[in-house]
């Protein structure tokens, strides 16, 4: 039997449920977590207002198939078309990037709350969609959204008001689902600095977090749209070079394996022949998103390489450029080609592999990282109410001659809350779908500032300071191996606490030298290692916008 088309336009919100399996094994004082489940089962419930002959034709569908095969349109991933669709038309311009378009894979296309007319997509690109046949329409500035195979769940729920009106919910199970944790739509141009000043520690650490870096691409290939890469080795000349277009997980298992090869290093560092390659791959890579990631231990030489940079990156539209120096506090060359101020230029220490890792994986995805783990800073977090919980297991022993003996079954106590996160624009609910998919449930823990203001600083502390005098609010002891966020605008400083003793001016805490400068005023804040609490999370998409929530418990993790 073919598949039959789910044609009806979605009203009210749609409610998707992705559910994860992860298999937790607790023991006293920590606890492993295996992921049984990479990519989620899917389950979206659509609501319809329908009137009589509406009601009818969703009847007899369902009677013909309905223990079959479904295309089921995902309108919650919807964009309206700038241009009109003609009957004759093989391509449709959308934003393919915020939507989960396959190749070969289905779209659907409505207009003024139509009923769907499916479309067979031959290829996705992140400017539109093209299609392995005519579209057969005429449709004026269409609704478009991607749709999948689909089985129904549950028996189709009818609920008639009268003999014209009736609502229909139909709850599918989505087939074909696939890991949406990775980058996607994307052309990255990576120029490592290979010039004689990066020997030693220097480059071992900048060879190994881009390489964890590739590593982790390699790890969640998108089903579509895929991304270029680009890694360049540089000093006075072009040392050498990689380019892999629409790269699938044996191209970046390759580049990984190039990487763990030491460069040879030599000459000077012309910031020219980092960017000189930048405008051809660029070319090559259409309509994806532009990214150059800048590494740097040293100053131009010749200085006027740096304007010769600069003018190269005015050739190339729409690109964003993150410089990061590797132990040079000098940021203003590597920032004349930085054109993302919200980030600065982050200096990183020489050798510090684990700082540039997470430094180049959070500017590529978005999200701060320390540790190797995802920091959520959602604002979203800033404007709910957030019950907590605190509670210890243990086991009651009654011999009926004397007094109850309670035993604690684990040493840890636990300490959860439940969050509610609001995403607007297509582009953050996709953000958040990647976010979630990369945590899989509750199999990767994520930090989470408790946005207290535990840290009252009592005086400044400056660049390479290694402590930190802050306000008696908590016992010393209660403070030693403990994470804390300063919140400065757009540059999140992350630190441990090593140390804590009296102080004069209230507590004095080690940690490990600051490579920024902290006002008096900088808010600071604990952060807590945290997992999601379930593997079923569910996401209520309305027109305004998606919420989502769920409960989370603070983990053991040593990392």
């Amino acid at each position: 039997m073919a598949d039959l088309l789910w044609p009806f336009a979605a009203h009210g919100p749609a409610t998707e449920v992705l559910d994860w399996r992860t298999d937790v094994l607790q023991s006293e004082a920590g606890e492993q977590r295996l992921s049984l489940r990479d990519a989620p089962r899917e389950v979206l419930t659509l609501r319809h207002r329908l009137d009589g002959p509406g009601l009818a034709e969703a009847l007899a569908l369902a009677r013909r198939g309905l223990a079959g095969d479904w295309i089921v349109p995902l309108w919650h991933m919807a964009d309206r078309s700038g241009d009109d669709v003609t009957s004759g038309g093989t391509s449709l311009t959308i934003a393919a990037r915020p939507a989960d378009y396959r190749a070969p894979g289905f779209a659907v296309a409505a207009s003024d709350g139509g009923e769907a007319h499916l479309l067979s997509v031959a290829a996705v690109h992140p400017a539109g969609i093209d299609l392995a046949a005519s579209t057969g329409a005429d449709l004026t500035h269409p609704v478009i959204a991607p749709a999948r195979r689909a089985r129904l769940l549950a028996p189709l729920e009818i609920e008639r008001r009268h003999a014209d009106l009736g609502f229909v919910t139909a709850r599918f199970l989505l087939q074909e689902s696939a890991d949406l944790s990775g980058l996607r739509g994307t052309a990255l141009y990576i120029a490592i600095d290979t010039s004689t000043s990066m020997s030693g520690a220097k480059i071992t650490a900048a060879m190994a977090a881009v390489r964890a870096l590739v590593d982790e691409l390699a790890g969640s290939v998108p089903p579509a749209l895929r991304n270029d890469i680009c890694i360049l080795l540089w000093n006075e000349t072009v040392a050498d070079m990689q380019v892999r277009r629409e790269a699938d997980r044996q191209d970046l298992t390759q580049l990984s394996g190039w990487l763990a090869q030491p460069p040879v290093l030599r000459g000077g560092t012309d910031f020219a022949m980092a960017l000189s390659e930048a405008q051809g791959f660029f070319a090559g890579a259409g309509a994806k998103r532009r990214i150059i990631l800048f590494l740097t231990d040293g100053e131009p030489y010749p200085l006027s390489s740096a304007t010769a940079a600069v003018a190269l990156l005015e050739t190339i539209a729409d690109v964003e450029v993150y410089g990061f120096n590797i132990g040079l506090t000098n940021t203003s060359w590597t920032a004349m080609l930085d054109n993302t101020p919200s980030d600065g230029v982050p200096v990183i220490a020489p050798g510090d592999t684990d700082s540039l890792r997470d430094t180049l994986l959070g500017t590529l995805f978005g999200i701060p990282r320390y540790r190797g783990r995802d920091v959520l800073m959602d604002p979203s977090i800033l404007r709910q109410p957030l019950a907590e919980t605190l509670s210890q297991s243990f086991e009651g022993v009654d011999s009926g001659l004397g007094p109850v003996v309670f035993e604690p079954l684990r040493d840890l106590v636990e300490h959860g809350s439940v969050l509610t996160l609001k995403d607007i624009s297509p582009g953050n609910t996709w953000s958040r779908r990647r976010w979630l998919h990369h945590l899989r449930g509750r199999a990767r823990a994520f930090w989470l500032p408790t946005w207290g203001r535990e840290l009252v600083l009592q005086q400044e502390a400056l660049v390479g300071d290694d402590v930190l005098i802050v306000a008696p609010r908590l016992e010393p002891s209660d403070w030693i191996g403990r994470h804390v966020l300063l919140d400065l605008p757009g540059q999140p400083v992350f630190r441990v606490i090593t140390s804590a003793s009296l102080d004069p001016l209230g507590l004095r805490l080690g940690i490990d030298p600051l490579d920024r400068d902290l006002p008096i005023a900088t808010p600071g804040h604990l952060v807590d290692l945290v997992r999601l609490d379930t593997d079923r999370i569910e996401m209520e998409h309305r027109p305004v916008g998606t919420e989502v929530s769920f409960p989370f418990l603070e983990t053991p993790d040593p990392v």
